[in-house]
């Protein structure tokens, strides 16, 4: 079974303290069990397999959450669970650019993401004998230390959705400026129309606003902080975004052996299967503008190849460049080495003499 050395260990999880769990609430003379407990008791039993997508953004992990969904097997993909739908909200009710950034969603409350993976889990399991695969994909940024421990330990394993930041800030540089000045969801801008002013707007919100402090929206100094904690704790396994693009048969058939799952040439090219994406209050066409973040993984059918030149750094503003500097970039070579250091990378032809950077 691929594990990262001297850094994951194998399935068997190692002794650590008892899992905090949300406690059942009173109803007359019974207890109803929480939904966190209730998605405990079913993970540690085995009736269901979970799978944690860490992610920074626009490093294709929904995309690999659809790959993953194509397996044989009974499954569920949810799009950001620890996304918090208000209560009776609906698709149309809810702002997309809400006022602040607490507005409409929570991010940080495992027994609503718990929630969200048993509505969906449910009828899997009440259809099959077989263990239910349900895979989550979180954005680091938005769960504290306490929540990403508290939800990893339920976990069989967690993958590591990353991408060289220099073709990630790219992206997200692009997104960001379009949504900025032209509304969430408009692409009026390409990579290559950005000038300084745009450079400097996006930089600016990055490092100061309500929506992003100290960088923290590219989600490097979070997914670093998680992947220092799951040391020894969790099994892992590092998906970079380019080798995803570029080699996906081997990358999937990879991680589909690391992580238990039968691999489908569906999940390269074929997808079927829908997601439940919990940000849009699980609305299946994910047409309108306001999808932008995740609505090309949403209608595509398969993994496709993206050849995203990165932004020269020194065009950047100084703040950007430093961030990319001194922390993105040694985050993401720290991942890396992790990846790198297998043994069984050559029988995938991922080592680095078979799959080059690029």
């Amino acid at each position: 079974m691929p594990h990262l050395r001297q850094t994951w260990t194998r399935f068997a999880k190692t002794a650590r303290p008892p899992i905090p769990r949300p406690r059942g609430r009173s109803c007359g003379m019974h207890l109803v069990m929480s939904a966190f407990s209730r998605l405990s008791s079913l993970a540690e039993e085995g009736s269901i397999t979970l799978i944690e997508l860490h992610a920074v953004p626009r490093s294709l992990s929904t995309a690999l959450g659809r790959c993953l969904n194509e397996s044989r097997a009974a499954s569920v993909f949810l799009d950001e669970p620890f996304r918090r739908v208000p209560e009776g909200a609906t698709a149309d009710s809810v702002d997309p650019a809400p006022a602040t950034a607490t507005d409409a969603w929570s991010h940080d409350n495992a027994e609503i993401a718990a929630r969200h993976v048993m509505r969906s889990a449910e009828p899997l399991l009440s259809a099959t004998n077989e263990p239910v695969i349900v895979l989550t994909k979180n954005l680091a940024r938005y769960l504290s230390a306490p929540v990403f421990r508290t939800w990893t330990d339920i976990c069989s394993a967690i993958v590591w959705c990353i991408r060289d930041p220099r073709v990630q800030v790219s992206s997200l540089v692009t997104r960001t400026a379009n949504d900025l000045l032209f509304g969430i969801g408009t692409d009026r801008l390409q990579q290559a129309d950005l000038q300084p002013s745009h450079l400097a707007m996006v930089t600016e919100f990055l490092q100061n606003s309500q929506w992003s402090t100290n960088f923290s929206k590219t989600g490097w100094q979070a997914i670093g902080a998680h992947f220092t904690d799951c040391v020894g704790r969790l099994p892992g396994f590092v998906a970079d975004g380019s080798l995803l693009s570029r080699f996906p048969d081997r990358l999937l058939r990879y991680l589909c052996a690391g992580l238990g799952i039968e691999f489908s040439d569906r999940m390269v090219d074929g997808w079927a299967a829908p997601f439940v994406n919990v940000d849009r209050l699980y609305d299946p066409d994910l047409t309108d503008s306001s999808n932008a973040w995740v609505k090309h993984a949403a209608t595509s059918r398969g993994v496709e190849s993206s050849g995203r030149p990165p932004l020269e750094l020194a065009l950047l503003p100084a703040a950007l460049r430093d961030h990319l500097r001194q922390v993105a970039v040694p985050t993401y070579d720290m991942l890396m080495r992790a990846f790198y250091v297998q043994e069984n990378l050559v029988d995938y032809q991922l080592d680095r003499a078979n799959c080059p950077a690029g």
